[in-house]
């Protein structure tokens, strides 16, 4: 699609769709598609949760959040939102790793750490036949205290390398977002910091995560590292997952921006079913195109 500068695909992480939504924006255009394992992990029934991750706490958790009827109910939908994609010749773009308790790639304990690693590896072994470009990583699990900082960014800078290189020989590449509040990379100079040492790991830049930065500063740093979006709208606050225009995001300044620093993956929109939705495929579309208008 023709957006300002350049021609750029449309985007939507469907985690939270149905898959009758995923239809409705495959017809207005869009034609790359993220899909969040958080929400519903793929091949449940063949996952050993008990062995995943190490920490007995969080074993306990995940196991209880993926009894036998619920891995059905999410395989199943899993499954269709997949074959929806499949039935229109499409792919998925990027698969959103898990987050959340039990997920920290960041944890300060080795052996924790290393167990949440090799379950990732797991979700890309059970994701890979899906021929998904991007595998989107957060760096760590907040609260980040101030004291913790550099052990906790030095262990996630350890996972992006290993982790990275594992997508690598999947033919993928693993992608870190930038976050906000207390956690990692949640301004341009740790995001750059972290990919940098982590071997250039590219970047998923989230425009409702920045709460102490610009987006022109942050693009200043990092729009020639972006390799996929996700795109809202919040009120600078905290994220908020807004449709384009209801917040603070100024647009046409991040969209040119991105092109200009010669970004040609997709504008893939993050909006959170349940926080602020469900959002229909031509009122984000419809959104999207006068915030870029009201810019001019």
């Amino acid at each position: 699609m023709k957006i300002l500068c350049c021609d750029v695909p449309l985007g939507l992480s469907a985690t939270s769709h149905s898959p009758e939504a995923i239809q409705g924006f495959i017809d207005e255009g869009f034609t790359h598609f993220e899909i969040g394992i958080h929400d519903s992990l793929p091949d449940a029934a063949s996952i050993d949760f008990s062995r995943l991750p190490a920490n007995a706490e969080t074993r306990a958790l995940i196991a209880r959040r993926a009894g036998r009827g619920q891995e059905e109910r999410l395989t199943a939908l899993q499954n269709e939102r997949i074959s929806k994609l499949y039935e229109n010749r499409l792919r998925p773009w990027s698969v959103h790793l898990p987050f959340g308790p039990g997920w920290d790639v960041a944890h300060p304990v080795r052996e924790e750490r290393a167990a949440v690693c090799a379950s990732l590896k797991r979700v890309m072994d059970c994701t890979a036949d899906w021929g998904a470009k991007v595998y989107v990583l957060h760096g760590c699990l907040e609260p980040v205290k101030p004291e913790d900082r550099a052990l906790r960014m030095a262990r996630s800078i350890l996972s992006l390398r290993e982790l990275s290189d594992y997508a690598r020989g999947l033919g993928a590449a693993i992608a870190l977002e930038n976050l906000p509040r207390s956690c990692l990379a949640n301004n341009s100079e740790e995001t750059l910091a972290m990919s940098e040492a982590a071997g250039d790991v590219p970047i998923v830049f989230d425009v409702n995560h920045l709460l102490g930065e610009s987006h022109a500063s942050f693009m200043r740093a990092l729009a020639k590292r972006v390799i996929s979006t996700h795109l809202s709208d919040y009120d600078g606050v905290d994220e908020r997952h807004l449709l384009p225009g209801e917040g603070i995001v100024p647009w046409k300044s991040v969209v040119t921006g991105l092109c200009e620093a010669g970004y040609r993956g997709p504008m893939l929109f993050e909006l959170r079913r349940g926080e602020n939705g469900p959002y229909q495929a031509r009122e984000v579309l419809q959104a999207f195109l006068k915030a870029l208008a009201r810019e001019q």
